[in-house]
């Protein structure tokens, strides 16, 4: 039941990062009136808009990352494996479904934002917990 529990905590930590993105690319899309796309730079208006895609990519996977690392409290590590696996299997399938499509250098560069992202939240969640503990 544990380990279920653990999975169910990680897949909302992923979803989590994903809804944020696509609710950025529905604002965008509604916001440009342009065509709506889930993934790459097609339905984005300009430059600017990639950068900010990259950005809430990051933002949206740290913050699930947090969120599900601050619920699983004591398997964390558990929980950091699952999410790059889980991170690791989507980057593979947006891959493959867009790699005619998009350019190579979004397709090098997107998936790295959201694993830095899972990194940099363990990282701050590690020193939050170290930050705790010598507080007590």
């Amino acid at each position: 039941m544990d380990d279920l529990k653990t999975l169910l905590i990680s897949l909302f930590g992923f979803c989590f990062g994903l809804f944020v993105e696509g609710f950025s690319r529905i604002i965008i899309t509604f916001f440009h009136k342009t065509e709506l796309s889930f993934f790459g730079t097609i339905g984005l208006p300009s430059t600017s808009w990639v950068i900010v895609i990259f950005v809430v990519s990051f933002v949206g996977s740290w913050l699930g990352s947090m969120l599900a690392f601050s619920f699983a409290k004591n398997k964390t590590q558990k929980v950091f494996t699952i999410l790059l696996v889980i991170q690791i299997l989507w980057i593979a399938f947006e891959t493959l479904a867009s790699f005619n499509v998009l350019p190579a250098w979004y397709l090098i560069t997107f998936p790295i934002t959201s694993i830095l992202a899972i990194f940099t939240a363990k990282y701050t969640y590690q020193l939050n917990e170290i930050s705790t503990n010598t507080d007590d």
